[in-house]
């Protein structure tokens, strides 16, 4: 069974603030059409940026737990190197 949309929305607040920002828009009492459309735009250009570090962090632990899954614990970083530089 697949997740409701609170259940999914929690467990991304940032993106849920946003959301709720976007609401609280809609339901305001500002009187210039400009003035919504500005605020809109803006609100989701940072659901946009939300969405796309969201989606980055996830490809990149995707990617790093498939790498130690292939090659073992010689990829999980146990101490400083050695260097002799």
């Amino acid at each position: 069974m697949s997740k409701t949309i609170e259940e999914r929305l929690a467990e991304h607040p940032e993106l849920k603030a946003q959301i709720e920002t976007l609401l609280d828009i809609a339901e305001s009492d500002i009187e210039k059409a400009h003035d919504v459309e500005v605020r809109t735009v803006k609100s989701i250009q940072v659901v946009g940026q939300q969405v796309m570090q969201q989606w980055a962090e996830q490809q990149a632990q995707k990617k790093s737990d498939a790498a130690k899954d292939q090659n073992g614990p010689e990829l999980t970083g146990k101490g400083k190197k050695n260097s002799p530089g």
